[in-house]
C-alpha cells in the first residue's frame, strides 16, 4: 500500500513540475540567455538558443548547444514556466516567468546548479530574451543509405603540430551517403567549432544533388568542452579531413577530386588546405580541387605558400559582424592569390542555414575577428594582433596551449553580432554552389562574385 502510495505521489509531483496546465503560444519564439551564477565573475552565455513552440520549451542546440532538455515544459498563459535540463555535467532546476512588453518578451529566472555528484548547488539568475521566431522546422531524418565509418585522426593542437604529424589518437564517426558516385568525387564537410551538425547535415542535403559521394565529419563531438577554448581547433578538423579521405580512398576506391565545405572555424580548415606545405606532408590534400569557406574566418595576412591547383571560394553574409567579409578583402590584398575568390551575399552570420531563426542582432553573441587578427607567416606559425595596434601574440615565440588560448579569450573575444538565416542570400549562395561543382562556371557570372 505504501508502495502504492509513493507511486501515486510521484506522478503527481512530475505532473505539477511538468506542468499540466494548458501551455500557452503567445510565448512561442527563439530566445537566448544568459546566466549568473553566485560566486562567479560574471554572467555567461554559451552560444545556445531555446525555442518555445506552441507552448513547449526545447533547446535547438544552436551555437554551442549546451542545454539538454528530454522533457515536455510547458509555459503557462501567464507566463510562468518550470523546468530541468543538463548543460554540460551540471544539472539544473529552473523557475520564472515571462514578460510581455510590447513586441519584446523576456524572462528572468531563479535556477538551481547541482554539482556533479548532486549533493550541493549554487544559485544562479538567469534571463531570457526573444530574438526572433519560432524556426522554420526541417526535417533532419534521411532515408538515404548511409554508411558509418570511424577514422583514427590525432588531436593536432595547431598547424606546426598538424605539419609534424604529432598528437594524441583520436577515434571521429564519419557518415557517407552516394558511394556509388565516389569516382566522380567526394565532398567533404567538416565541423565548426561546436558539436552541434544540424548545418553540417543541411549543407550535405544541398550537395547531395550533385552526382558526387558525400562525407559528414563528427570531428567536433569528441573532442568539444566549450565554444572559444580551442579544445577543437582548425588544424583538427583538417587532420580528421586527411584521414577521411585516406580512409574512403583505401576502402571505396580514390575519388576523382575533393570538394571540402566548412563554416567559421571549419572555414579556417579548408583554408589551410591549400597551403604547399601541409599539400607535401599529406598527399590526400592533393586530391582538394576546390574549397568553400562558408561564414568565412579569413587571416588579414598569409605567407604560407599556396597551391595553384586549388580554387578557394571565401563566403560571407555581407552584414556578418562575427566572421565580417572585410577580413577576407583583407587576405586576398595581401596574399594577391588568384585562385581566392570572394563571394558575398546579403545577411549575417549563419545566413545560408535554415537551421535558424530569421536574422536578428545578437548582443551576446560572441565574436573575435572584428577585434583581433588571424595572422600566418611562411613557416606556418600564427600571429594573433589586437587591432588596435595594443597586443600580440607570436606563437612561435610564446606557444599555441593554455596560455595562447587564455590570451586569446581575454583580448579577442567580444559580444554582438547580426545572426540568423536570410532566405534571398541563401537561395543566390546555393545556386552558386551548384553553379561552380556542377555548371563549372567562371565566378565573375557567379550572383556573388565581389572584386
Amino acid at each position: 500500500m505504501k508502495k502504492l502510495f509513493l507511486i501515486f505521489f510521484l506522478i503527481i509531483v512530475s505532473s505539477i513540475f511538468a506542468g499540466n496546465a494548458q501551455s500557452s503560444s503567445k510565448y512561442d519564439g527563439a530566445y537566448t540567455y544568459t546566466h549568473f551564477c553566485k560566486g562567479e565573475d560574471s554572467s555567461k552565455y554559451d552560444g545556445s538558443q531555446f525555442i518555445i513552440d506552441d507552448g513547449i520549451l526545447s533547446n535547438n542546440r544552436g551555437g554551442a548547444g549546451r542545454w539538454i532538455i528530454k522533457k515536455k515544459f510547458k509555459v503557462s498563459d501567464d507566463g510562468k514556466l518550470k523546468f530541468r535540463g543538463k548543460r554540460k555535467d551540471k544539472k539544473y532546476s529552473v523557475k520564472g516567468k515571462f514578460i510581455i512588453e510590447g513586441d519584446k518578451i523576456s524572462g528572468k529566472f531563479l535556477a538551481k546548479r547541482y554539482s556533479k555528484s548532486g549533493d550541493s548547488y549554487k544559485k544562479c539568475d538567469m534571463e531570457f530574451k526573444r530574438v526572433g521566431g519560432v524556426p522554420e522546422k526541417i526535417s533532419l531524418e534521411d532515408d538515404r543509405e548511409m554508411t558509418e565509418i570511424t577514422i583514427l585522426s590525432k588531436n593536432t593542437n595547431d598547424d606546426i603540430t598538424l605539419l609534424n604529424d604529432e598528437g594524441k589518437d583520436q577515434k571521429v564517426r564519419v557518415e557517407l551517403r552516394n558511394l556509388e558516385s565516389i569516382s566522380n568525387g567526394l565532398i567533404v564537410v567538416v565541423p565548426s567549432s561546436t558539436p552541434n551538425m544540424e548545418d553540417e547535415i543541411y549543407y550535405e542535403k544541398q550537395v547531395s544533388k550533385f552526382k558526387y559521394a558525400t562525407a559528414i565529419v563528427y570531428g567536433a563531438d569528441p573532442r568539444y568542452q566549450k565554444k572559444f577554448t580551442g579544445s577543437y581547433t582548425s588544424s583538427m578538423i583538417l587532420y580528421d579531413t586527411i584521414s577521411t579521405i585516406n580512409k574512403v580512398s583505401e576502402k571505396f576506391g580514390k575519388p576523382k577530386e575533393v570538394i571540402i565545405m566548412g563554416s567559421s572555424t571549419g572555414s579556417l580548415a579548408v583554408f589551410k588546405s591549400g597551403w604547399q606545405d601541409l599539400r607535401d606532408k599529406y598527399p590526400a590534400l592533393k586530391l582538394i580541387s576546390m574549397g568553400f569557406m562558408i561564414n568565412a574566418a579569413c587571416p588579414d595576412q598569409s605567407d604560407a605558400k599556396y597551391n595553384d591547383n586549388i580554387q578557394m571560394y571565401a563566403i560571407n553574409g555581407k552584414q556578418d559582424e562575427s566572421t565580417p567579409p572585410w577580413t577576407c578583402k583583407n587576405l586576398k590584398n595581401s596574399s594577391n592569390n588568384p585562385n581566392l575568390h570572394l563571394l558575398t551575399y546579403s545577411g549575417g552570420h549563419h545566413f545560408e542555414s535554415a537551421m535558424y531563426p530569421p536574422s536578428k542582432y545578437d548582443m551576446n553573441s560572441m565574436h573575435a575577428l572584428p577585434t583581433c587578427s588571424l595572422n600566418y607567416k611562411a613557416n606556418l606559425h600564427q600571429i594573433i594582433k589586437r587591432r588596435d595596434g595594443s597586443l600580440e601574440w607570436d606563437g612561435e615565440k610564446k606557444g599555441y596551449k593554455k596560455k595562447q588560448k587564455k590570451w586569446f579569450n581575454k583580448h579577442c573575444i567580444d559580444k554582438g553580432t547580426l545572426q540568423g538565416y536570410e532566405e534571398y542570400g541563401a537561395k543566390n549562395f546555393w545556386a552558386d554552389v551548384k553553379s561552380i561543382i556542377v555548371d563549372k562556371k567562371d565566378v565573375k557570372s557567379l550572383k556573388g562574385y565581389t572584386n
